[in-house]
């Protein structure tokens, strides 16, 4: 005779079986184990570095907090790092550099330009042409690429930093030009101040980043200065109706200026911060597999991309990986950390504060003139 089943014991097998499977599902969710070593640090503003959250940080594994340093925080700064130190995490700055509202405002001849490639227009369609003795202007990007803002960046660092406690590291964020400023209208391509004759500021030679970074040494001797880099546009970019529009940028001269200015900072700081924001950027596409896939991409460009363009590659151990905290789920969060760590990364920034990359046109008066460089030349 047939035994029958017991129908207790079956309920069981079955609630052993649902909760192994939730375990391995939770686990192929985790992000692989942190190895050795690794940056795991949490980007926020001063007000957001109180007691409770910087014990919240360090709950999900924090072992650095890097703090924004802008004017209008300065006074809160001072404290926020040294609650930092007294919990115990490494301490780091996060300077905005190329963006600057307040510059642009200020000086607005110091912006970078958008001339030549008409592109960008099909994003502002209402934007004026500029008349006689006018330019359209990248607003707010004030890049170091001209010595007048060169300077005033640097003088802007100095006293950001001033009075601070010492930071195991400095991060400057946008240390190249304004996105788009070749006028085709992709917000990867910034390689250049002026994509054309019109000169309202002193252009530097490409070395300008790395002599910046030198700079912000001196400021900060006991600190290891981290420049953020982002990567360049991509070869699907370059048709008529995509990011590019039809300028050749990918076979252009993009990736050529981008090693060219790269080399010398590479050579200057021994870890590199890549701007690797794939919801922010319009990056989360399936064209980059997983979630958070075009991460991983980024991050392997600084390797693949340099011996392509005269240049030498730079190996994902040398990188840390500047994520998008805001805007995004949890599950968001821990396939940009898997990615990064697929990559092979030195670490990562999860910025919990949102990192601004916008820009719009803004016509000025126009100065002195003089040739496009050959880089802008060979661009056309």
């Amino acid at each position: 005779m047939r035994r029958a089943s017991n129908p207790v014991s079956a309920a069981v097998l079955l609630l052993l079986l649902a909760g192994a499977a939730s375990t391995l599902l939770r686990a192929h969710a985790q992000p692989p184990a942190a190895p050795a070593g690794e940056l795991r640090l949490v980007l926020v503003s001063p007000r957001d570095a109180g007691r409770d959250a910087l014990r919240r940080f360090q709950r999900q594994g924090a072992t650095g907090i890097v703090l924004n340093l802008t004017p209008g925080e300065a006074k809160a700064a001072r404290p926020a790092a040294e609650q930092v130190k007294a919990a115990g995490l490494e301490l780091y700055y996060w300077i905005e550099i190329g963006r600057s509202p307040e510059l642009a405002r200020a000086h607005p001849e110091w912006m970078a330009s958008l001339q030549g490639h008409p592109e960008w227009r099909r994003q502002f369609p209402k934007s004026p042409a500029p008349a006689a003795g006018e330019v359209v202007k990248n607003y707010p990007w004030v890049p170091i690429r001209y010595q007048e803002a060169f300077d005033a960046h640097l003088l802007r660092v100095g006293t950001l930093l001033r009075g601070l406690p010492a930071a195991q590291g400095v991060l400057l964020n946008d240390l190249q030009t304004a996105p788009s400023a070749c006028g085709c209208g992709n917000r990867f391509c910034r390689w250049v101040p002026d994509y054309g004759p019109i000169r309202t500021a002193t252009t530097l030679p490409p070395d300008a980043a790395a002599r910046f970074v030198k700079e912000v040494r001196r400021l900060s001797p006991g600190s290891e200065i981290i420049p953020v880099w982002a990567t360049e546009c991509e070869e699907h970019e370059t048709p008529k109706g995509a990011a590019c529009d039809g300028v050749p940028c990918f076979t252009g001269a993009c990736w050529y200026a981008w090693t060219e200015q790269l080399m010398p900072v590479a050579r200057e700081s021994k870890t590199l911060g890549v701007l690797a924001l794939y919801r922010a950027f319009g990056r989360d596409e399936p064209r980059y597999g997983p979630v958070a896939g075009w991460v991983r991409h980024a991050l392997a460009s600084f390797a693949e991309m340099p011996p392509k363009r005269k240049g030498e590659a730079i190996p994902a151990s040398r990188l840390l990986a500047v994520l998008q905290g805001w805007d995004v789920t949890p599950e968001q969060r821990e396939a940009q950390i898997r990615r990064a760590r697929e990559a092979g990364a030195l670490g990562y920034v999860m910025a919990e504060m949102k990192i601004e990359q916008g820009w719009e046109p803004r016509i000025v008066k126009a100065g002195n003139t003089g040739a496009p460089s050959p880089h802008e030349a060979g661009h056309r």
